[in-house]
């Protein structure tokens, strides 16, 4: 199944930018007075934050999710963008319902991991039945049968990798600003128009909420935001491949500008199981729980991360304005990122060695 592709006019992306940023900062402020002033919400929201163990208004996601479905059928309905994009606004209006409707049960009633994990197939398969297929790597290679299987792990694993991130005030927000940021450069320039489209308004989305999301935050994600943000970058970044671009850059850009939450969600699996616990459970073995421990601030923390993705994301951006080399380029690319995750993870772990042998001569001492 091939997802069509109508045109969208050029000025729409920049009135969908600004729309969805203003929207999202009015949504999100009002959420915040309005939890703030009603005092009939105060003791189940204490309750809340209680069980959460943030003393922060969560259900951050809602202005977010509210403001990038808002610009996407305001604009449909007053007819600035073409009707033949009927369908596909309905296949990711009805996604990210049903994973914003898991997001708010799980952060109100805290659902088993397994409950969670299931029910996000479900969806997954509900999305790739709707069209959301990797059906080829490339020109040469057909998946077949595995193409529902590889579909389903991309937007399940890159769904939790968002949830799981957001650990910490403004790093799941941010990473998503950034990423969401070079996805509309590469796919603008590469005249993606639906790809863009919604990688330009959810990034206005984003930086209207990220504002008050920032250390010390005001409001957080939670589950309602960081499970459906997950869930539509998935799908943003799907979207070329279901409509048959099978350009080596289409596979490139996803991995490296999601690749920290990609690759903090690998080794907590990874880790968990070599534990022998479940690689559902939690666990304070994520890339920000070990910058914390070794001494750095919330704020200092996430402008670490933050660097580092962006370096990786220019990197990205560099190979795909040539992208005529990408075919020769890729492996010695793919080496040049291998070798800088080595080098950050060889740093962060002297880093660590350095903190527990100075603070076992203190001890002794």
């Amino acid at each position: 199944m091939t997802i069509e592709s109508p045109p969208i006019p050029g000025a729409m992306y920049l009135w969908g930018y600004g729309v969805s940023m203003i929207s999202a900062f009015a949504l999100t402020l009002i959420l915040i007075l309005v939890f703030s002033k009603l005092k009939i919400l105060a003791r189940p929201l204490n309750k809340l934050m209680i069980a959460m163990g943030k003393p922060v208004i969560p259900f951050g996601g809602i202005p977010v999710i509210l403001s990038f479905l808002f610009v996407l059928w305001f604009f449909y309905f007053a007819e600035w963008i073409n009707h033949e994009n009927l369908r596909i606004f309905q296949k990711i209006t009805l996604g990210v319902v049903l994973m914003t409707g898991l997001g708010i049960y799980d952060d109100i009633y805290h659902c088993s991991p397994r409950i969670k994990f299931s029910c996000q197939i479900i969806i997954a398969i509900i999305l790739f039945l709707a069209g959301f297929q990797i059906d080829r790597i490339g020109d040469g290679i057909e998946l077949g049968s595995f193409s529902i299987l590889l579909t389903v792990l991309w937007i399940v694993g890159i769904t939790n990798s968002i949830n799981l991130v957001d650990g910490i005030d403004g790093l799941a927000s941010g990473l998503i600003l950034l990423s969401c940021a070079t996805l509309s450069f590469v796919y603008l320039e590469r005249n993606m128009v639906e790809a863009s489209f919604l990688a330009v308004i959810l990034t206005g989305c984003i930086l209207g909420f990220f504002i008050f999301n920032f250390p010390p935050a005001k409001i957080i994600l939670g589950d309602t935001g960081s499970l459906p943000l997950g869930l539509l970058i998935s799908l943003i970044t799907l979207l070329p491949l279901s409509q048959k671009f099978t350009d080596e850059i289409y596979y490139l850009i996803p991995l490296i500008t999601l690749l920290i939450p990609i690759l903090d969600t690998t080794f907590s699996f990874f880790r968990r199981i070599w534990k022998g616990i479940s690689p559902f459970s939690k666990d304070a073995g994520h890339f920000h729980h070990r910058l914390v421990k070794l001494g750095f601030s919330q704020l200092k923390t996430i402008t670490i991360l933050f660097v580092i993705c962006f370096y990786f994301n220019l990197t990205a951006l560099l190979t795909a304005h040539n992208i005529d080399l990408i075919p020769m380029f890729i492996p010695i690319y793919f080496l040049f990122v291998i070798s800088n995750i080595t080098f950050f993870l060889y740093l962060l772990k002297r880093l660590e060695n350095k903190k527990k042998e100075k603070y076992y001569g203190n001890l002794f001492k």
